[in-house]
């Protein structure tokens, strides 16, 4: 899809929009069961967030871990739904198709009849539900639909990060190049590509909230790195996001009370920024793999711009390693230099 392309779908207000204002917990609680709980959120009248996990370490059993714990629900995780009237687009599959459903039956039971999926990116917590959605418009960046393609049988069969496997898995079947707006009643929801986490981004824009949903671009307590060669790429692109005009940031794994009073600002998006770039400009350290995440970020937590949470310790001790081994024998860059 090409810039500045608008795709507008019929709905139908009133009653519908109404439903979904009048759904109280009580009427939630008579969905079926996900495979962990899930926390609504209604974040305004047309924007709300479905959050599961993130438990305190202590419960959490000693033993070895599956890829949804270990990615998604140890850290916590959020999917989004822009919604007014029958129509619905949700940002994000959770990592399995019961969680998936329910947030779609809970939708549907709000008055939505009209649903379209938008995945973040390729990783798996973000595409586990997506077959509950193969009967609806599914969009991605391009380069997460020739991805997953490449992948699927290693995925369907639990080969990719090992079991559980995602089967089926349904491959978006739109793909994304450049902004693309979709008008959801009198909502603007604009797909925007962001090579940031990962090459194959996709993030929203919601420029009349000035909110950001930002897919693994950002998240609390620090970014997942992933592709640890593009650093000073992610770092130029972080600041162009800067730009763009948002005040608001929900990120998919972030702490779940902050999400549920708005979102972050701009200060979780400088926090990511300072903490890749210290990454890179120490990987050299003697001491570097040795170095504790609260080194990183404890000017951001005192700050209130991001919080200490336990599963992020070991989210660090990987990026560590990782930017060690991409890094060994390179120079570092002079981030100063860049964008």
């Amino acid at each position: 899809m090409t810039a500045r392309t608008i795709l507008s779908f019929g709905l139908s207000f009133g009653a519908a929009a109404s439903a979904f204002a009048a759904l109280t917990p009580a009427q939630a609680a008579e969905d079926p069961a996900p495979v962990m709980p899930i926390r609504v959120m209604p974040i305004n009248d047309h924007l709300t967030a479905f959050y599961q996990g993130r438990p305190e370490e202590r419960s959490v059993k000693h033993g070895p871990k599956r890829w949804p714990d270990l990615g998604a629900i140890f850290v916590g995780v959020a999917t989004y739904a822009i919604h007014q009237g029958d129509t619905a687009v949700v940002y994000d599959s959770f990592t399995d198709t019961g969680s998936a459903q329910w947030v779609r039956d809970h939708l549907a039971k709000a008055g939505v009849r009209h649903f379209m999926l938008v995945n973040s990116h390729w990783h798996l917590d973000h595409i586990g539900g997506n077959a509950v959605y193969a009967d609806t418009p599914r969009f991605a960046s391009e380069a997460t639909r020739t991805k997953l393609v490449a992948k699927q049988a290693a995925i369907e069969a639990g080969a990719e990060e090992g079991p559980p496997a995602i089967m089926p898995l349904a491959v978006p079947d739109i793909g994304v190049t450049a902004d693309t707006t979709i008008m959801v009643g009198t909502v603007r929801v604009v797909l925007r590509p962001a090579q940031i986490h990962s090459a194959d981004g996709l993030v929203i824009e919601l420029p009349g909230d000035k909110i950001l949903l930002a897919g693994d671009t950002l998240e609390d307590t620090a970014t997942f790195v992933a592709e640890p060669q593009s650093i000073p790429q992610q770092y130029g692109n972080l600041s162009a996001m800067r730009q763009w005009g948002f005040t608001k940031i929900l990120p998919n794994h972030g702490n779940p009370e902050v999400i549920a009073k708005g979102g972050y600002g701009l200060g979780l998006l400088d926090t990511t920024r300072a903490y890749i770039r210290r990454l890179v400009e120490h990987a050299h350290d003697a001491d570097f793999q040795k170095q504790s995440l609260v080194s990183f970020v404890g000017d951001a937590v005192k700050a209130g711009d991001v919080s200490l949470w336990w599963a992020y310790n070991e989210a660090h001790a990987n990026n560590l390693a990782v930017v060690a081994k991409a890094w060994k024998g390179q120079p570092i860059p002079g981030f100063d230099k860049l964008p």
